[in-house]
């Protein structure tokens, strides 16, 4: 049906991770909120988390220690 399970055989979603966690191996920094990228893009690096909203329009988050 188009689903991808990992760690389940039934997936809900268009990818269904039955796990407590998911990992991005390599970090990407975009140059700037106009960098390129596609809608739904995520990626990270030391200090933001990023996520593309719309074609080449990057939004960021900050990560900090608690």
């Amino acid at each position: 049906g188009g689903k991808v399970g990992i760690g389940t055989s039934s997936p809900t979603e268009a990818l269904d991770v039955d796990g407590t966690s998911i990992r991005l191996r390599q970090s990407l920094t975009p140059s700037s909120a106009s960098d390129v990228g596609v809608t739904g893009q995520i990626a990270w690096d030391a200090n933001y988390i990023y996520v593309c909203v719309a074609t080449d329009t990057w939004k960021r988050a900050a990560i900090g220690t608690w």
